[in-house]
């Protein structure tokens, strides 16, 4: 014989139990949500040096390849390159014949990320080299993940790095 349910000792949730489960459940998303941002803030500043990676990669092989002299300039929001040491939220990269540039690419950083050049524009000659060094590095404006680097070499290979703190400061 099968037996029914006794509504007496099945009565649910209390209300104190109830409060005690939330108030769990609100501390320990609390605790979790500066882990988060964290992770978020380390991803775009990841992602970001991978596309500016990938955007010197390619100014560099578009050189080669065209047999013209190629360039990546750090820019700000209207396209145009910032000198050396200002802070650009873009990049750019085009090829050059005399005064005449031949758009590539270009691509804004993830928001609230910056770079910055210690020379811009970083240029590349055809034969694979590179025309000048520089290092590109690249910042969480709000400081919460560390900063990346992007070192050019005079044999045009890049190379990441790990810059200090300090590297940011403005």
């Amino acid at each position: 014989m099968r037996h029914l349910p006794n509504p007496a000792r099945n009565r649910g949730v209390t209300l104190p139990e109830l409060c005690i489960s939330l108030a769990l459940l609100a501390v320990l998303v609390g605790m979790s949500i500066p882990g988060f941002r964290s992770s978020q803030r380390n991803a775009a500043v990841r992602t970001a040096t991978f596309d500016l990676l990938a955007g010197l990669q390619q100014a560099r092989a578009e050189s080669i390849l065209e047999s013209r002299p190629g360039v990546f300039c750090v820019a700000d929001r209207s396209g145009a390159c910032v000198g050396a040491a200002r802070a650009g939220t873009n990049w750019l990269s085009f090829l050059e014949t005399g005064s005449v540039r031949d758009a590539r690419a270009g691509q804004a950083l993830p928001p609230g990320i910056e770079v910055r050049a210690t020379r811009s524009p970083l240029r590349f000659w055809p034969d694979s080299l590179s025309a000048s060094t520089g290092t590109l590095t690249i910042c969480d404006r709000q400081g919460i993940a560390s900063p990346r680097a992007i070192v050019l070499s005079q044999g045009g290979r890049a190379r990441l790095d790990v810059p200090g703190r300090d590297a940011c400061a403005a």
